[in-house]
């Protein structure tokens, strides 16, 4: 099969049609965020969140066809002003190990295996150990919550470029005029209508936790 400026290999076929199944339909993505709540582990603040909803069916369908999907966070520590003290993302990349039939998520620089399906969601459903910062930053009768933001991406931001590039056929030799550019444009549409916005689906989920103050966490 052959695209205007550039041809497909097999593998950027299934890609392409990849995106097509993934593409946004009616139904809406059910991941939600149930509730966050502080924990404390070695002088640390940390996020426990429950979840709903995931793995996506989406994102089922990513890492089956062998690329990663993945959770981004945004954490957030507010004062009883709303002010925001501290905060990180942490993003927990997904992955279905083809060989090993086992599924797979890099958090922090760990890796943790599931060797089902029912694992993963049970580990998804309660994401503990999520560092925020040190409890020295809390006052003893200081008010505090955390927020979190969510973003459901069906693949990894990292892996958009990848795929890009296999469907595209990278180092094709460059073609000259109107036709290319229109065809250039047209492919790159195709791909963030498939993504919607970077392969997200639907808008963060936001939550906070309710109020502690920092003798609940100090040491």
């Amino acid at each position: 099969m052959r695209w205007p400026g550039g041809k497909f290999s097999a593998g950027g076929l299934s890609l392409l049609l990849l995106l097509m199944m993934m593409a946004p339909g009616t139904a809406r993505a059910a991941a939600r965020v149930r509730s966050v709540d502080p924990q404390v582990q070695q002088g640390r603040l940390q996020g426990r969140l429950h979840t709903t909803g995931l793995p996506t069916e989406k994102q089922l369908q990513s890492m089956q066809s062998g690329l990663e999907a993945a959770l981004e966070l945004h954490l957030a520590l507010q004062d009883g002003d709303d002010h925001p003290l501290a905060g990180r993302t942490v993003m927990l990349r997904m992955a279905f190990d083809l060989w090993d039939q086992v599924y797979a998520v890099r958090v922090d620089g760990q890796e943790l295996r599931f060797g089902d399906l029912d694992q993963l969601r049970e580990y998804l459903q309660d994401i503990q150990g999520l560092d925020v910062c040190t409890t020295g930053l809390l006052e003893a009768d200081g008010r505090y919550r955390l927020q979190v933001a969510m973003v459901v991406h069906a693949v990894a931001p990292e892996e958009q470029a990848r795929v890009e590039k296999v469907i595209t056929g990278e180092g094709a030799p460059p073609r000259q005029g109107r036709d290319q550019q229109e065809a250039s444009v047209s492919l790159g549409s195709l791909i963030r209508i498939f993504y919607k916005g970077g392969g997200g689906e639907g808008d963060d989920q936001r939550l906070q936790s309710r109020w502690f103050d920092g003798r609940e966490v100090r040491p």
